[in-house]
């Protein structure tokens, strides 16, 4: 026998044999992991994952995505969210992402206050599982990171898709007002706050912009059809002035309606002069003047 080409082929086999020793111990692993993790065990399974990363990082050698991404879902389910957060980009890099995933990500990085992160993330989920099982709620969220961050096109090429949604929903109503609001459009505000008030008759948004608009139309009324009798007195004018009152009074009466309910929610001085000044057009001064002493002492 040639001894001297023994030597080689025998350090190669005892190498081989080395190597063959992790690769099985990962392999098990896997198994393992699998098993806890459909489980739900998902400490004991995040043990087992990052067993596996590390082993694989002593070989020179990256584990799979799919181990990254089942140790980030595994650590944010057992309450290590920048273990989850850097697991599952890991993951990412690895083009292994998925419903879940962005999920956990975009709420990650909403909690640890990362705007930009949490939108890419959300949108990441929309766009890739537009019909999933959150898409809905995201959705909601990403209109509102959207406002936060004055991407306010993109809320509203968003609003399309949510205002199917808005009936009966309060914080997305609010939220579309205060995009019009933010826009300038005027002209959509009282039936957005109207909408509003009927998803949630306690919405302080909707109470102010309604009682606020009432007051306005029925004070400008009023102011005009005054003038315009002290400029002409005339019976015909008199007569144009006692059918305005009506409709002056009624508007007064919802505006005061609006703000008493205010009032009950938290007695602000605003709040007391509006009602002090609707009281005093009604005549009533002791109830004008007692909202006026309400407003001083606040």
């Amino acid at each position: 026998m040639n001894y001297k080409h023994a030597i080689p082929f025998l350090l190669l086999a005892i190498a081989t044999m080395a190597g063959c020793g992790p690769a099985r111990r990962i392999l098990t692993l896997q198994e393992e992991a699998g098993s806890e993790y459909n489980a739900g065990n998902y400490r004991k399974s995040l043990e087992l994952y990052e067993e596996i990363i590390e082993l694989e990082k002593n070989r020179n050698r990256e584990a799979d995505g799919e181990i990254w991404y089942r140790a980030g879902i595994a650590a944010w389910e057992t309450g290590h969210l920048n273990k989850a957060v850097e697991y599952l980009v890991h993951a990412g890099r690895k083009d292994t992402s998925g419903e879940r995933g962005y999920y956990i990500l975009a709420t990650a990085y909403r909690e640890i206050d990362n705007l930009s992160l949490e939108i890419t993330n959300l949108e990441n989920y929309i766009n890739n599982y537009p019909g999933g099982d959150r898409a809905d709620e995201l959705r909601i969220r990403l209109f509102d990171a959207y406002q936060e961050s004055s991407n306010t096109d993109r809320a509203l090429g968003l609003w399309e898709d949510l205002e199917e949604l808005a009936p009966g929903n309060a914080g997305l109503m609010e939220s579309w007002y205060e995009l019009n609001r933010t826009l300038g459009r005027e002209e959509n505000l009282k039936d957005i706050a109207r909408d509003l008030y009927n998803a949630d008759s306690t919405n302080v948004t909707a109470l102010e912009y309604l009682g606020d608009h009432y007051f306005w139309l029925a004070e400008n009324r009023y102011q005009e059809e005054f003038t315009a009798y002290e400029q002409n007195q005339t019976r015909a004018q008199y007569r144009q002035l006692l059918n305005a009152l009506e409709t002056i009074n009624e508007n007064f009466r919802i505006s005061r309606d609006y703000f008493e309910q205010l009032w009950e929610i938290d007695p602000r001085p605003s709040y007391a002069e509006y009602l002090r000044n609707i009281y005093f057009r009604f005549g009533n001064e002791e109830r004008a003047e007692y909202y006026h002493q309400q407003s001083l002492e606040r």
